[in-house]
């Protein structure tokens, strides 16, 4: 087995114990954004660094919810360069509280917060100031990692004690998992942190059909009348999404 094979079996093995292990956790989690979609709520997405990627994948996706609202703070994107004050601001308490004041979140609404080391402190403010607000947390974070750095928030919780529902994502401690000598790469969380959202959006959505509750569905702009399609439920939610 090369390299790559190696990568794709540890992923799909990750991904079965998913399915295993955190079948309970999706359930609730799906059930809970079923809940938030059937009262007019929004669905929304915290991350940062390399997070931030997971906090798009629902965003505006063909076969994705037209509400859906992700937060995001270029000071804590990957792909954007820091002023030296910034640097580690993910790690701050109180940041999460002035990034929120700009979304008009509200109680019944919906959020994943995702934190593969389920420690920084910006994330598990996020799933504290849901509780606060009435919002839904639902945390996606690798217990392992978060149990073997311990917790750096003063409320002595990581993600996973944090929120109102917990996903383990199973990756390793550090999160890359094909071994060389001295060294480790292929990093898991964004395979399988898609994974997650994905599945809880497609049961939540199941769960809607069966209760007679009409799913606000996007779809492709890549096909014929997708622009049509799509165009209102963008309108809807214009003064909510500011990246919509």
């Amino acid at each position: 087995m090369n390299k790559a094979e190696e990568y794709l079996h540890y992923a799909s093995g990750v991904i079965e114990t998913i399915m295993r292990e955190e079948k309970e956790g999706i359930e609730r989690a799906a059930a809970a954004l079923k809940d938030t979609m059937a009262r007019g709520g929004m669905l929304y997405t915290f991350g940062t660094g390399h997070s931030s990627i997971l906090c798009m994948e629902p965003f505006k996706r063909a076969g994705g919810l037209g509400a859906c609202c992700p937060i995001l703070d270029d000071r804590m994107m990957p792909n954007l360069p820091k002023k030296p004050e910034d640097v580690g601001l993910e790690r701050r308490e109180g940041v999460t509280a002035e990034i929120f004041k700009r979304y008009p979140i509200k109680a019944g609404d919906t959020m994943i917060v995702i934190c593969y080391a389920g420690k920084n402190a910006t994330s598990v403010d996020a799933c504290l100031l849901c509780r606060e607000l009435g919002v839904t947390s639902i945390g996606i974070s690798s217990v392992e990692h978060a149990l073997t750095v311990g917790p750096h928030h003063s409320s002595g919780l990581l993600v996973h004690q944090a929120c109102d529902i917990s996903i383990d994502n199973h990756g390793r401690a550090g999160d890359a998992s094909v071994d060389f000598d001295g060294f480790t790469v292929g990093p898991i969380s964004t395979i399988v942190g898609g994974a997650i959202i994905q599945a809880i959006t497609c049961r939540a959505v199941e769960l809607m059909v069966e209760q007679g509750v009409e799913p606000e569905i996007l779809i492709s702009a890549n096909i014929p009348n997708g622009d049509e399609h799509n165009q209102p439920i963008f309108e809807k939610y214009r003064k909510i999404v500011p990246f919509m």
